[in-house]
Order: C-alpha cells, then sequence, then structure tokens
C-alpha cells in the first residue's frame, strides 16, 4: 500500500560554487552513511555467527553518526528544508512571510555562529587535554574541530540565504 497522501519532495540542488560544496558534502554524508552500514553488518555478522563482535562498533557508529548529522546541516540550512511549525503565516502577507523569513535565517545564522565558536572552544579543551574515545582510544578533538567547521558552514548558509532564495508571492503558506 502506498502513501498518496505524502507530498512529493524534489531534491533541492543549487547552482555554481554551492552545487560543487553540496556535492562534496552529500558524498561525505553518503560515504559516512555506507561506513556505517558496513561497521554494523560486521558486528552483527560478528557477534552471531563468530561470537566475536567488532570491537569499537557502537563507538565508531556513535562518533560517525554525529559527523552525518552536522555534514548534512550546512545544506539543510541552505535550502530552509528543517522541521518547521508555522502557527503565525496565515497571518502575513506574502511580504510579511519574507520579511519574517529572512529575520529568522539572520537570528539561525547568528544562533549557529555564536553555537560554531563555542564548539571550536569546545575541541581546543578536548586538543588541551588530550580528550580520547573509550574503546578505540581515537583522539575526539579533530572530529570536534570538523563538526564546528561545519555548524560554521551551516551559519554562513542562513546568514546568505535571505540573498538567495524569495518566497514566492504565489506559494501557499506551509504549515504543521
Amino acid at each position: 500500500m502506498l502513501d498518496n497522501d505524502l507530498p512529493v519532495v524534489a531534491v533541492a540542488c543549487s547552482r555554481g560554487p554551492a552545487r560543487v560544496l553540496e556535492a562534496i558534502l552529500d558524498w561525505v554524508a553518503g560515504t559516512l552513511l555506507f561506513i556505517m552500514m558496513m561497521v554494523t553488518t560486521v558486528d552483527v555478522v560478528g557477534r552471531y555467527f563468530f561470537h566475536s563482535p567488532l570491537h569499537g562498533a557502537y563507538e565508531s557508529n556513535e562518533l560517525l553518526l554525529g559527523v552525518l548529522v552536522f555534514t548534512a546541516l550546512p545544506r539543510v540550512t541552505w535550502h530552509g528544508t528543517h522541521l518547521t511549525v508555522s502557527m503565525v503565516d496565515g497571518l502575513f502577507s506574502a511580504r510579511g512571510r519574507r520579511i519574517k523569513q529572512g529575520v529568522l535565517d539572520w537570528v539561525s545564522g547568528g544562533i549557529l555562529a555564536v553555537l560554531a565558536w563555542q564548539l571550536h572552544l569546545h575541541a581546543n579543551g578536548m586538543a588541551e587535554f588530550g580528550d580520547r574515545s573509550n574503546a578505540l582510544n581515537m583522539p575526539l578533538a579533530p572530529l570536534a574541530w570538523l563538526i564546528a567547521a561545519l555548524t560554521a558552514l551551516a551559519a554562513v548558509a542562513a546568514l546568505l540565504r535571505p540573498f538567495f532564495f524569495r518566497l514566492a508571492a504565489s506559494e501557499p503558506h506551509k504549515g504543521a
């Protein structure tokens, strides 16, 4: 049985340098997801057929999932495909919705920039103290710096978004 009541969602694509960056992030996200799938498969097969689970499988999937989420964040932010609840959109005209969305994008960008800065400071602290993962004894600071950089990229995407995307006047407001 098909869910015909679900809207068809087209994959959003950019042009120019943004498209190149999206392609890189998509490739990284796909690769991380594939690695997570292979780690889980090897762990399950090893555990149930050979009574020898893969050492550090759970921890590696935790770390990979964290990086995967933040790898997707810049693209989701750039295209505005976050989950949203639009309780007040019906009260605004098309121009009012554009202004509201621009303000929300700038606020989100500012919050993401502060978060990226705090993540960077936290990563520096992790490097200074030599924080390592428990099972794999892997340094955690490089992953934290990567997550901080991806969050900074999402902040830039949010801050630039109002200049590149316009809510069409004829577009019906979305709500949940």
